[in-house]
């Protein structure tokens, strides 16, 4: 069978998501240990490959971003089943401690919305970039349905207010969700595996394999 021109060009744009989330990580270690780094990129990278591995669509359609063995996933999927596939593959992946899941469930999404996505993202980071006063190598922009998710390690309250303020001032985007943490923050030592972050759902533990 072959694949309609939506599922190509989401495939394509998601991949070369994916291959700039890599580099994101080679470099965005000011706040982290090597080690740390590394064991994020590896994470990344397989969890990537578990994706594709259940099916091509979930690969295209889901983001990854892995900051110290927390991982936030967001995008669409037509089936809530695949919204638990994507956990399920998370929790299976090894150095993950913590899985956010911001998927969403519906067949709405096309290529438009997700270049428009991409371009929130894009202003977010310029504006970021632009400013002396923020450590930009430490955050990461995901945006999925013009709603902006802030994720990453912050020196202090001021320079991340400053983030989020920067973020709310794009027009396009509807909202700004923060998952970024102060470098002083507890849960950055938190045991591993110790908790289960869903926007839709409460605190719970890992789920079993």
């Amino acid at each position: 069978m072959k694949s309609s021109p939506h599922l190509i060009a989401a495939s394509l744009i998601a991949l070369s998501s994916a291959l700039s989330g890599c580099v994101g990580l080679s470099l965005n270690t000011q706040e982290r240990s090597l080690s740390s780094a590394v064991d994020d990129f590896n994470a990344q990278t397989q969890l990537n490959a578990r994706l594709l591995g259940e099916s091509a669509s979930l690969f295209a359609n889901v983001n990854l971003t892995v900051i110290e063995g927390r991982v936030h996933m967001s995008g669409t999927v037509p089936k809530n089943e695949d919204r638990l596939a994507a956990t399920r593959l998370a929790w299976a992946t090894p150095h993950v401690r913590q899985v956010v899941n911001d998927i969403e469930v519906t067949n709405e999404a096309d290529v438009a919305d997700i270049a428009r996505d991409r371009w929130i993202s894009a202003q977010v980071r310029g504006r970021i970039l632009a400013d002396g006063a923020v450590h930009d190598v430490n955050y990461t922009i995901d945006t999925q349905n013009r709603v902006v998710y802030i994720l990453g390690i912050a020196q202090d309250q001021v320079e991340l207010d400053r983030v989020l303020a920067h973020a709310r001032s794009v027009s396009e985007a509807k909202r700004v969700v923060n998952y970024a943490l102060l470098k002083d923050d507890p849960r950055r030592f938190a045991h591993p595996r110790d908790r289960y972050v869903n926007a839709q759902e409460p605190l719970t533990q890992p789920p079993p394999h």
